[in-house]
């Protein structure tokens, strides 16, 4: 069994770049959560969906002709 533990992400930006990036996104470190959590969850649909059987479309739709 493994112990849990926290990752740290760190971009080096310049303090020019910073104060842009501030002005656009007061609260940075939730919007790189929010930005994470939804390409987490894009993946995730992207793998649920390639599971489905490769023929279930045609299979249904040959049945309805």
């Amino acid at each position: 069994m493994s112990t849990p533990r926290d990752h740290v992400i760190s971009v080096v930006l310049s303090d020019s770049e910073w104060k842009a990036f501030i002005d656009t996104q007061p609260q940075p470190v939730a919007w790189l959560r929010e930005r994470i959590a939804e390409a987490i969850a894009a993946s995730a649909a992207t793998v649920s969906s390639s599971r489905r059987p490769a023929d279930a479309a045609y299979t249904t739709s040959a049945k309805s002709h």
